[in-house]
């Protein structure tokens, strides 16, 4: 038979045993129930955009072996764009072309186009349907914009020597003389290729 009558002391051992046993088993059993789904999102999604950002999606068009669309590395440059399109056809001058230049994701390299018109053809005029690509408008294209004369034209030329080249036509609002209403007025009439 059990003796019932406990000391004060051992009364005392007992709750704290007792305490400790439910501290315990509430520790476990609230570290045992699943985490929020918004910690594993945010481990996930740093690692979807270090993939997006470790290729260049880049368009090679024109007088190459195999136009289309090619992924390259980070810091790869216009030539290896052209080598991955299997090079410029026979007889077609890149001179024009800086194959040196680091490509920007989703641009399009064109290459063997007419950048400059014959005196035989007819330029087509420059419209809201037909826009003047900033990145390879002459300063005699540029001097046709409403509003834009030779000195703005070649500032046009000099800031785009300057930087390489043009990503986006609000950087044309940089260049002395083309604030405001005269940037508003040409926009339109350029793109960004």
């Amino acid at each position: 038979m059990v003796d019932m009558n406990l000391t004060q002391e051992q009364r005392r051992g007992l709750i704290l045993v007792f305490t400790l046993s439910i501290g315990i088993g509430a520790f476990y059993f609230l570290n045992s129930r699943p985490q929020p789904l918004t910690q594993a999102v945010d481990v996930v999604t740093p690692l979807i955009n270090q993939v997006e950002q470790s290729k260049l999606i880049i368009n090679v068009a024109g007088k190459v072996k195999s136009p289309g669309v090619y992924q390259l590395p980070p810091g790869s440059r216009v030539i290896d764009a052209i080598e991955a399109a299997g090079n410029h056809l026979k007889g077609v001058d890149i001179s024009d072309i800086n194959l040196a230049r680091l490509l920007v994701d989703g641009e399009q390299i064109l290459v063997g186009g007419n950048r400059l018109q014959s005196s035989k053809s007819v330029a087509r005029k420059i419209t809201v349907d037909n826009p003047l690509d900033i990145n390879r408008a002459t300063l005699a294209q540029l001097d046709t914009l409403p509003g834009i004369g030779p000195v703005t034209a070649q500032r046009i030329i000099d800031y785009r020597n300057k930087v390489g080249r043009i990503n986006a036509l609000d950087e044309l609002k940089k260049i002395s003389g083309l604030g405001g209403a005269k940037f508003e007025e040409i926009k339109s009439l350029l793109r960004v290729m």
